[in-house]
């Protein structure tokens, strides 16, 4: 793998630091370049623009996902087990997120927006693989059809922005863990739900005060 400049990492690993205090619309190039202890010219060297390094963080992490879903599906690993690697990595991306950030990211800038419907596709037909490989094997029920599933992927995204639902929930990681667990599971108990409870923390909004 090609290892990435120096500068270059200070700069992401700067942005990732601020946007999950701040956000990505407050955040500016400035205050990225003050926090890497790099020049504008050298930031305009590998992104065009703050919206452009946005994208290069998520199709990192993007990419990285996929990644190992590829590895257990090479690996032959029962579908339960995919399904607990995708909650853990929601976990894992959203663990350090700020308020702020979380909600940009539910309310993409239009600059983001067709950047993140692409990616989103993209990894929906690799998981469409996934699932009809595991209704094969009898994993999941062979009458459903895996565009349904998405359709109700969509659903719940949307359902994530609802304040007024969120509201219901003591924090936002209950309400969170509720949709993820019903996608999942629907009415029925999940499997070592404590377990899964552990690995789905996220930060809490709404009715907790501001990071």
């Amino acid at each position: 793998m090609k290892r990435e400049p120096k500068k270059k990492t200070h700069i992401i690993e700067a942005a990732e630091s601020l946007f999950q205090k701040f956000g990505i619309k407050k955040v500016t190039v400035e205050e990225i370049c003050r926090e890497a202890s790099a020049s504008k010219m050298t930031f305009y060297k590998y992104f065009p623009n703050k919206i452009e390094l946005v994208k290069y963080m998520w199709q990192q992490k993007v990419d990285d996902s996929m990644a190992k879903l590829d590895e257990l599906e090479q690996k032959n690993t029962p579908f339960t087990d995919k399904v607990k690697l995708i909650l853990k990595m929601k976990e894992e991306s959203t663990t350090n997120m700020g308020n702020q950030y979380i909600r940009d990211y539910l309310n993409l800038m239009p600059e983001l927006q067709e950047f993140y419907n692409q990616a989103f596709a993209k990894g929906m037909q690799r998981f469409m693989i996934i699932i009809k490989h595991a209704q094969e094997k009898g994993e999941v029920r062979r009458s459903m059809r895996p565009e349904f599933f998405f359709a109700v992927v969509n659903m719940m995204m949307e359902l994530a922005k609802n304040d007024q639902l969120a509201a219901i929930y003591d924090n936002y990681t209950d309400f969170a863990l509720e949709i993820n667990n019903f996608l999942y599971y629907g009415l029925m108990p999940a499997p070592e739900e404590e377990n899964l409870s552990a690995c789905l923390s996220v930060p809490k909004i709404g009715t907790q005060a501001d990071q």
